[in-house]
């Protein structure tokens, strides 16, 4: 019996092993198209695309990180500069919140925070280090049109809830 019991014990704590370092990483490669605009400023609207290249890895019971690029069309700091990790400081029904950073040999740039889904199929940016508008909030959401980017931040809102950019 504690031959049994031995030879039991072995596989389930493997098995607790693995899930708690495993990263389950997730490759992603797509070319999302957006667009940005300022706060309640149909007008503001420029179109754009994100390009997010990289892995996002979602170990069990810690910080899901992803590693690789986000590039904003028509942002310079997002051409020039590396992306540093992207933790993921909250999550809530799938909606993902961390902040966007970037790196040149000097020091490091916050462009703002991001939302997204696991699939990075919606994203939600509160840009606040933009180039072209040092002073004012710009909103970078997937989606073809205004109101396109205005339901996908309402979608997500609704599935984040507090916490996420208000932008009504």
């Amino acid at each position: 019996m504690k031959r049994i019991m031995k030879f039991s014990i072995i596989p389930i704590v493997l098995i607790i092993l693995i899930l708690l370092f495993y990263q389950f990483p997730k490759k992603i490669d797509i070319i999302r198209p957006a667009v940005s605009f300022n706060d309640n400023n149909p007008e503001s609207l420029k179109n754009t695309s994100i390009h997010i290249a990289g892995t996002f890895n979602r170990p069990l019971f810690r910080q899901h990180v992803f590693k690789g690029s986000i590039i904003i069309n028509g942002i310079e700091i997002t051409e020039k500069y590396d992306t540093i990790d992207t933790e993921v400081l909250k999550r809530m029904n799938g909606i993902n919140m961390g902040n966007l950073i970037y790196n040149n040999t000097q020091n490091a740039t916050v462009l703002g925070i991001i939302w997204f889904d696991n699939n990075f199929r919606d994203i939600g940016i509160l840009g606040v280090n933009t180039e072209a508008n040092q002073k004012e909030a710009i909103y970078i959401v997937t989606g073809e049109s205004y109101e396109e980017g205005l339901n996908n931040l309402k979608k997500m809102r609704d599935k984040y809830g507090s916490g996420f950019i208000n932008f009504e």
